[in-house]
């Protein structure tokens, strides 16, 4: 995720020694309620990332990560990156391609999706689509998989990733629709599973969000109603390479101004086509200096793989790996942010 930012000048008629003790103390404040201890909220102003550990889980089923971090660069820079221009290939090496749905914001086309390939392994993934079946290693409702069957055994390549892309074409538009309730549930061989319900549960067990900016909290929950004044937000789709396999997931991002103070953001994947159910992060952009901003950002990750027998240890020994991993990524991406500031919106692109 791409954070937001704000600097001074968006703060008129205000003293600016009164302004860094306000700020200072409200970025203290923020991360002690988070679980950052004194000597690391101090690492963090003096420019560090810290790893804060994981999150009081929603489900068993769920991995999650905590980290505050510093981060320089322009707002109008970072915002449009994080808003417009995603530049996940830069600090994520997982991901293949992405694109943006439905810029004009209307309700998106095949179009958007031209860009989605089933590759690497080709063959493996059209025999996962061809015999998909609940349970599988792919996440498709049960009319999904019905869509699929229906092209044969005999199903071309370019057939089937044309069918995928009509099944997230859809998705996206039923999800811009309805929100969290427009949200296909996934087929699995006992019972099936909802990534919309595991999304608002991970919205309502987070208590900082409600307290700090119950607004955007509300419309998390409610979207697409109840939109707060100020609010921006995007699409986008991203083809990442996971087990050597591709893996789709539909985005949505979301921005809005908090007061004074920074901002306030969203970063929601309402739909993976494997490996994992869904992913939600909600972060906070607090002003510290110049251009410069303190990052609160936690994630929450839900996957079938850490689930059942042993669930405690998966989860214990997944949060940590996936710690790490995102760590590593954001010290990348507070890289890319910093060059921001010396950038041309022009030259920024999505292949950066």
């Amino acid at each position: 995720v791409v954070v937001l930012t704000a600097s001074k000048s968006c703060l008129p008629n205000a003293n600016n020694n009164r302004e860094e003790i306000s700020m200072s103390s409200l970025i203290d404040e923020v991360l002690k309620e988070a679980g950052f201890s004194d000597a690391a909220i101090a690492d963090v102003k003096a420019g560090k990332l810290h790893y804060g550990g994981s999150l009081d889980a929603a489900s068993n089923k769920e991995l999650s990560v905590k980290l505050a971090f510093h981060v320089e660069g322009k707002i109008h820079n970072i915002k449009h990156v994080f808003l417009h221009l995603p530049a996940k290939k830069k600090y994520d090496p997982t991901v293949g391609d992405l694109g943006m749905i439905a810029t004009d914001g209307g309700d998106g086309s095949l179009e958007d999706f031209a860009g989605i390939k089933l590759s690497p392994n080709e063959v493996t993934m059209d025999k996962l689509y061809s015999n998909a079946a609940p349970g599988s290693d792919l996440n498709l409702s049960k009319d999904e998989i019905e869509t699929f069957k229906k092209l044969g055994k005999k199903a071309t390549h370019e057939e089937i990733e044309n069918c995928l892309r009509q099944v997230l074409l859809d998705r996206f538009r039923a999800y811009k629709k309805n929100g969290l309730a427009g949200i296909k549930p996934y087929a699995r061989s006992k019972k099936e599973f909802s990534a919309g319900e595991e999304l608002k549960n991970q919205i309502l067990h987070g208590p900082i969000l409600k307290k700090r900016a119950p607004m955007f909290h509300k419309y998390a929950l409610d979207y697409p109603n109840n939109k707060p004044e100020g609010v921006e937000e995007s699409f986008f789709w991203v083809n990442s390479i996971i087990d050597d396999k591709p893996t789709i997931a539909l985005i949505h991002r979301v921005g809005m101004p908090h007061g004074n103070e920074g901002y306030v953001y969203m970063e929601r994947h309402f739909y993976l086509s494997r490996s994992h159910n869904c992913l939600q992060g909600i972060g906070a952009a607090m002003i510290h200096g110049d251009d410069e901003t303190v990052v609160l950002y936690a994630t929450r990750t839900s996957t079938d793989q850490v689930s059942g027998f042993g669930s405690t240890a998966k989860r214990t020994i997944g949060n940590k790996v996936m710690g790490g991993r995102m760590a590593d990524n954001f010290e990348r991406a507070r890289k890319v942010l910093a060059a921001s500031k010396d950038l041309s919106l022009r030259n920024l692109s999505l292949d950066d």
